[in-house]
Formats: structure tokens, sequence, C-alpha cells
């Protein structure tokens, strides 16, 4: 007779046996179920250099981005300034005049400031012609940073003018003469080969211009100026 062997009341409801005992630390699991594991110095420097790479993508683009931010924010200005005086020679009766000029655009310098070509002035200030005093000053700008970011081409051109009913004027020729073609002022920079033009036209208009772009296209510079103008 074959007798059973008895089995203790802590095995009886095992479904398996026990698991073999493991060594200290073998298989060790982290608390977030994932195994614990280092970088090697060959991984970080392999990340390293593709983000170097990445930077060495990224980064000059960036600064040709913020280059043309730049320069359209100069051309915008310009020609906000443009219109302005145009409109305070109407609402003033009197011709006002934009000059370039490297005099800060103050109030107090409204007499004093000197005229200078667009293409060596860091500014403009906006004011009645022939100014007697604070009250004859418009308003200004004077540009900030490299002298080199942002420059304006026209060697000719020192000061533009608006009679009393609003037509242009060309104040860089004594006393004053109405202009024949468009008067047009490039906004360039040495960080970008990206530029804009402000034109006056002979009858007033103001307008910023993109020279890139298709001609008969919204900003296009073509056909308001003669191919080449900008």
């Amino acid at each position: 007779m074959i007798r059973g062997s008895a089995v203790s009341p802590s095995a009886a409801g095992r479904g398996s046996p026990a698991p073999a005992e493991r060594a200290p630390g073998a298989g060790a699991i982290g608390c977030n179920g994932f195994g614990q594991r280092g970088f090697t110095l060959v991984e970080m420097m392999v990340a390293v250099g593709i983000l170097a790479v990445l930077a060495g993508i990224a980064i000059p683009q960036l600064s040709e981005i913020v280059a043309n931010r730049q320069l359209q924010a100069a051309a915008h200005g310009l020609s906000a300034a443009l219109k302005n005086a145009q409109t305070e020679a109407i609402r003033r009766n009197r011709t006002v005049e934009l000059v370039f000029t490297n005099t800060a655009p103050v109030a107090s310098n409204v007499v004093s400031a000197t005229a200078t070509p667009a293409s060596g002035a860091r500014g403009w200030m906006t004011r009645v012609a022939a100014p007697q005093g604070p009250g004859d000053f418009v308003g200004g700008m004077q540009l900030s940073g490299d002298v080199a970011a942002t420059r304006f081409e026209n060697a000719a051109l020192a000061s533009i003018g608006f009679t009393p009913v609003g037509r242009p004027l060309d104040l860089s020729v004594a006393p004053g003469v109405a202009l024949a073609a468009p008067l047009v002022v490039r906004v360039a920079g040495s960080q970008t080969t990206k530029r804009y033009c402000v034109a006056v036209g002979t009858g007033g208009s103001v307008r910023v211009c993109d020279p890139s772009r298709p001609v008969g296209s919204g900003a296009a510079c073509e056909p308001f100026l003669a191919p080449g103008a900008c």
C-alpha cells in the first residue's frame, strides 16, 4: 500500500514552485519598472556632436531672420514718418520736411539739426522747414545697434519735403524742386542680402516695396518703380 506524502498547509495553494533565489543585484528593476542605466561617454559625445551640428545650421538662419525684421522695421518706420510729414504739412499749412541727420532727433535740436546724405545718416528728424523753435518739431527716429546692421542708401538725398497741399519736394536741392521721378531710399544691412526700398511718388504717395517680390504683386517695386530703381 502506497501512502501519499503529507502536504503542508502553506504549500497547498501554490500552483508553481518557489522561484530560485537570485544573487543580490542581479536583474535589478527600478521602482518605475525600467532598468536603471546611465549614458556612456561615447553616447554623450555623439549627442553633443549632433546638437552642435543642429546649432550650426539654426543660428545663422536665426540671425538672418532677425536682421530681416530689423530692416523691415526701419523701412516701415521711415515710410510712416514720411506720411506723417505729409499730413502735418497739410494740417499746419506749412512745408514740413524729413531730414536725414546724425543729430539726436529731439525738440531741443530742431533748429540746430543738420541734414546729411541718407547714406551716412543714422536717423531722421521731421520738422517744419526753416524751423524757429521747439514748436516746429514733429518727430524723429535714431537707429541703434551696429552701424552697418541697418543703413540707408541714397548719397544724393538729404531732405524730403511736403508742401501745404501735400506735394513732395526734393529739398536736397535748394530751394526745393518738384519730383520728376520717384525718390527712392534703399534700406539694407550687413547681416543679410535682403533689402527694402521706401519710395515717394511724384504725386506724394509713399510706399515700401520689396525688389525680390514678383512684378505686380502687392509688395513688389515694379511697376511703381522703374526696373533697377531699387
